[in-house]
Parts: structure tokens; C-alpha cells; sequence
């Protein structure tokens, strides 16, 4: 019986033309649409941020270094310690490491300027930043770093407000330098040879780059996933919409007369959401092979389209039990209208909002899309199916707290 009422609503789809075109082809055509119109965005190079930076600072670093030198010959403590701080200091000439790493990037030119030039560069607005090396930076951040003594000084850094991207892109340099920093005087201190881990850590690093290197997710590519995670919501929405037309018609009280319990009925609501599902999602994963050769690793992608295939038919049961509850079909039209596009915004479908904050990154993967999304862009970059693992289980606890609400939700016998 439960194969029957599965059957019977499978070919209401199929006879109905103008549903097909809205779950199978408009998703393809919104693939092919947004694939080409973005892909300038998707498939186009990384932003090239261009920067001019002050510098600003005595010059005295040979100095500076001198001086920490004799500081150092002149303490009480072993030959070896001596030699290995005094070692590592030379091999730290802070201004000109800083220096150094903004001259190593293409788009960045920095300038050395005198201190009296200083308010002037400010003013200028030809200058992205203006960094600030206050005077015997380098001895007080010696003394701070090696010994943990005295005030270590701060570089001071001055933005030109009208020049943010710029200016973030210095910040997340100033920012890598000083944790590069504080971990090569770690090691020092722990007498760690520094060349040589940097050495070992480069070497495993070449191998793992070179072995491992994650696959470019492109438009075509971002865009299947995007409008296939997204739309297969409306699935649900169907499903449910289906159900509520049972009961308005009375063929809900004929099923239960005829010896099939409302639960039954329940579960072939389940299987329906979850069969229609799944097969949307593989014809819209098979037409982006078939044309735009997208490969996948098909154990995971059916893991992945599976656990997100239940989901929806958790959702699909929810909605149902809610329009027989409250006899109305509003709660499936607010779903399809408002929720879904809300879910497809926070999950990404139309451009990869947690590439901007990680908050909405967290929210996103909160929705069965978005986790389902996140995991399908992992899977294709190349990574195992276990990394994503923790979003899978997710999927499945969604599914049944869906399940467990729509049991709830879903009206007694004498109620419907």
C-alpha cells in the first residue's frame, strides 16, 4: 500500500509539465545563466591590491644591534647562550625583515622616509600607510623579546581612510610578520635551531602543496552546486503542497479508510520527498558532467546527495503535518517564497558569503543547504568525504528533528 500511495504521487510529477520545468530545467537554466554572467567573478584572477607605503624610522639598526651585543657579551651566563641570542639577533634585523617582506609582494612599493617628513606623508594621500618605527625599536624589542624585560615598542601605523582594501591587506602583513616573529624567538629560546625547522617545514610543506594542491573551484562548478542545493528546497515545498491537496480533495480520508495507517501515510510522505530529491540532484549533477565535464568522486557525492535528499524529506513531512494542523497552505507558500531564498542566501547559492565573514559562514552551514553546499565544495576541491563528516551528521540530526516536530505538529485522529 505504501508503494502505491509512493507511485501514485510520483506520477502526478511526471503529469505535470509546468512542475517538471520548475524542479529539473529551470535549475539548469539558472546554472547556465549565472555560470556565464559571473564567471568573470567566480573564474577571474585574485584582486591585485595595490599599495605605497611610508616607512618611517632612524635608520641606526647596525647600531642598535651593536649595542644589544655588547649588552649581551657583557652578561653572566654560558659562552653558548651567548653566541646562540647574539646569533639570532643578527639574523633579525627587524626594520629590514619588515622591509624586505613589502618589497617581496608586486604590487606593494615602499618608501623610506626621515622622521621630519613624517606628518607630511600623513597628508599626503598618494600613501596607502604610513608605518612608524619609534627610535631604538630595535634594541627595546630585543630586550623585550630575548628577556622578557622592558616595554616592547610599538609600530605605529597611520591609514588613509579612502584606501581600505589597501589598507587591510597591510594590516594582514604587519599581523604575519610579528607572529613570524614571536615563533622564531620561541625557538631561540628553547634552543631550537630556527634554519632548520624552517628548512623541514618548507620541504613538507613543497610535498604536501605539490601532492595535495586543492582542485579550483570555478563558476560552472560553484553554480551547479549552488542552484542544485537550493532548489531541491522546493521539493519539499511540492511534496508538501501535494499532501495538503490530498486532504482539501478527500483523498487523505479514502487512503485511511482503506486500511492504511495515518503514519503509513506519514513515512510515504517521507520517501516521496526524499526519492523526488534525489533524483533532481543527480540529473542536475549529471547534466553538469554530461556538458560542463564536472568530476566528481561519486561515492562521496552520493553520500553527500543522499544525507541532503533525507533532509528535504524531513522538511517535506514538516510542512504537510503543519498545513493539516493549521488547514491552510500558507505555512508551504511562506516556506517556498521566503524561507528557501533566506537559506540560499545565508548558504551560499549565490555567492560564497563566508568568504566575508565567518559568522555567516557559521550560520549557513546551520541550513541543510549550506552545510549540504559546503560539503559538495569540499568534496570536489578534493578533500575526503571524512573531513566533512561532522556536516553529514548534522544533515541526519536535521532530518529527525524535523521528523520529530512534524510528529508533533502532525493532528490526532479526529482532529484532521
Amino acid at each position: 500500500m505504501l508503494w502505491e500511495m509512493i507511485k501514485k504521487q510520483v506520477l502526478i510529477f511526471i503529469r505535470n509539465p509546468q512542475q517538471l520545468f520548475l524542479l529539473i530545467l529551470l535549475p539548469i537554466l539558472l546554472i547556465v545563466i549565472l555560470s556565464v554572467s559571473l564567471s568573470s567573478f567566480m573564474d577571474g584572477d585574485t584582486l591585485k591590491i595595490e599599495a605605497k607605503i611610508a616607512l618611517i624610522h632612524d635608520g641606526d639598526e647596525k647600531e642598535q644591534i651593536d649595542q644589544f651585543t655588547e649588552k649581551i657579551e657583557s652578561m653572566q651566563m654560558p659562552d653558548e647562550n651567548k653566541q646562540a641570542i647574539i646569533s639570532s639577533a643578527k639574523q633579525l634585523p627587524l626594520i629590514t625583515l619588515l622591509r624586505e617582506t613589502f618589497q617581496a609582494i608586486d604590487s606593494m612599493e615602499i618608501v623610506e622616509l626621515p622622521r621630519d617628513e613624517k606628518q607630511a606623508a600623513i597628508k599626503n594621500d598618494e600613501y596607502t600607510v604610513v608605518i612608524d618605527i619609534p627610535e631604538n625599536f630595535l634594541l627595546d624589542s630585543y630586550e623585550a623579546l630575548f628577556f622578557d624585560e622592558g616595554n616592547r615598542r610599538t609600530i605605529k601605523m597611520y591609514e588613509n581612510k579612502g584606501k581600505q582594501f589597501g589598507v587591510t591587506a597591510v594590516k594582514s602583513i604587519l599581523e604575519h610578520f610579528e607572529q613570524q616573529l614571536t615563533m622564531t624567538v620561541f625557538l631561540t629560546k628553547e634552543n631550537i635551531d630556527v634554519h632548520t625547522i624552517r628548512e623541514t617545514f618548507d620541504e613538507k610543506l613543497g610535498k604536501i602543496g605539490t601532492v595535495g594542491e586543492s582542485k579550483k573551484i570555478g563558476s560552472k562548478e560553484y553554480y551547479t552546486i549552488g542552484m542544485a542545493v537550493m532548489n531541491t528546497l522546493f521539493i519539499a515545498s511540492a511534496v508538501g503542497s501535494l499532501a495538503y491537496m490530498e486532504k482539501q480533495s478527500h483523498v487523505f480520508n479514502r487512503i485511511i479508510l482503506s486500511n492504511m495507517s495515518r503514519w503509513s501515510y506519514f513515512i510515504g510522505i517521507f520517501i516521496s520527498g526524499t526519492i523526488f530529491s534525489l533524483l533532481q540532484l543527480l540529473v542536475i549533477f549529471s547534466f553538469s558532467w554530461l556538458v560542463y565535464d564536472v568530476t566528481w568522486n561519486i561515492q562521496s557525492l552520493l553520500i553527500v546527495t543522499l544525507c541532503l535528499a533525507f533532509s528535504v524529506g524531513g522538511v517535506s513531512v514538516l510542512l504537510a503535518a503543519i498545513s493539516y494542523r493549521v488547514n491552510s497552505e500558507a505555512a508551504i507558500n511562506f516556506f517556498s517564497t521566503t524561507i528557501v531564498a533566506l537559506f540560499a542566501l545565508l548558504g551560499g547559492s549565490f555567492f560564497p558569503i563566508g568568504d566575508y565573514s565567518n559568522f555567516f559562514q557559521v550560520i549557513g552551514d546551520f541550513t541543510p543547504n549550506g552545510a549540504a553546499m559546503t560539503t559538495y565544495l569540499s568534496v570536489l576541491r578534493g578533500d575526503s568525504i571524512v573531513d566533512s563528516s561532522f556536516r553529514l551528521i548534522y544533515l541526519l540530526c536535521f532530518t529527525a528533528m524535523m521528523i520529530i516536530i512534524a510528529v508533533i505538529s502532525f493532528p490526532k485522529r479526529g482532529q484532521i
